[in-house]
């Protein structure tokens, strides 16, 4: 079984959270830097060059950074990564959640994720999110190189409509919220209105940063943002 079908058959049985679509080399990989708790890890299996690994995200925010586990071909590590939008700063004198073991069957995998991470992993998580907020009920949006918007909040509520709702991925690398690639500009624009618009509903104020300056959105009143007008 390869990573990718590995954590393909492991998230089925994870609610809420979703594999990424397809695995990466770890050898100079940049998501290794927001690994949480490397756990029983040693870092010299950076240096091969072949071993892959995946990500699995939870609209809470949240990553688990999935590989082999060096010379032990019938396990699997799953690691807990940076919640989104932190650094190792915001989780400076807190307990890590450990990364674990898990066998390669996912079935026991799952079943040990639940009885031994999952839940520490949510808990640990609040307080670094609580820490990287950039203010009281903000979003900031930046817009990068191509013209596309990268997303940071201190949020969890955030995280759940960008991710569980408005088609937005969360950045192994960065822990910043992004639309797919394979979006055209006017399908990126579409959408990030229309989440913006759920989260101004929600006393969310938004603000865009680009070479323009910076653009404020505040909240909008009261009202169902997912209910269409009636004419």
């Amino acid at each position: 079984m390869s990573i990718t079908e590995f954590t393909h058959a492991l998230a089925e049985r994870l609610p809420g959270w979703q594999p990424a679509a397809t695995a990466v080399l770890i050898a100079d990989d940049p998501a290794s830097n927001r690994i949480w708790d490397s756990g029983p890890l040693p870092y010299s299996a950076f240096q091969t060059d072949a071993v892959q690994r995946s990500v699995l995200t939870h609209h809470f925010g949240l990553q688990l950074y999935v590989m082999p586990r060096p010379h032990r071909p019938d396990e699997y590590l799953v690691l807990p990564m940076l919640p989104a939008n932190t650094s190792h700063q915001h989780v400076q004198g807190l307990r890590a959640p450990r990364g674990i073991a898990v066998p390669a069957d996912p079935a026991r995998a799952a079943a040990r994720l639940h009885r031994r991470l999952l839940i520490d992993y949510r808990l640990a998580s609040a307080t670094p999110i609580r820490r990287s907020s950039p203010g009281h009920f903000q979003v900031h949006i930046a817009l990068d190189a191509q013209q596309r918007p990268r997303i940071r909040t201190g949020y969890i509520p955030v995280f759940i409509e960008l991710l569980a709702h408005g088609g937005f991925l969360l950045d192994p690398a960065t822990g910043e919220c992004h639309l797919p690639d394979t979006l055209t500009p006017e399908q990126t624009r579409r959408q990030l209105i229309k989440s913006l618009q759920h989260l101004r509903h929600r006393d969310f104020h938004i603000t865009v940063h680009s070479l323009d300056g910076p653009r404020s959105h505040p909240p909008l009143p009261p009202g169902n943002p997912r209910q269409g007008r009636r004419r």
